[in-house]
């Protein structure tokens, strides 16, 4: 049997005009697992299961793997140099406050 995971982020940031950067203001995300599998064992009222999360985190990841293959490939960044990055952002990430909430998407 196949199946498949969709792991969706959306980021909320807002610029004002000048500034060199942005501030991000909120992230969304949400999974969704196919039609064939059962999606009360990965969402309860539309929120990742423990097993969604397990299933989310891994979606994330792959992503990840697969975006600093893409971008060595065609020359953009150094895959060590990438993941070293990403590291330091989940660092940075960690050390911020975070509000937890629910949201719709």
């Amino acid at each position: 049997m196949k199946y498949h995971f969709t792991a969706i982020v959306k980021v909320t940031a807002e610029h004002t005009p000048g500034s060199s950067m942005s501030k991000h203001l909120k992230t969304d995300f949400r999974l969704e697992p196919s039609s064939n599998l059962l999606q009360s064992k990965y969402l309860d009222r539309g929120l990742p299961t423990k097993e969604g999360s397990q299933m989310l985190t891994e979606a994330f990841v792959q992503g990840l793997v697969g975006n600093i293959h893409h971008a060595h490939a065609h020359g953009y960044r150094d895959s060590a140099e990438h993941l070293r990055a990403i590291i330091k952002k989940l660092e940075d990430g960690f050390a911020s406050v975070a509000n937890v909430g629910e949201g719709t998407m």
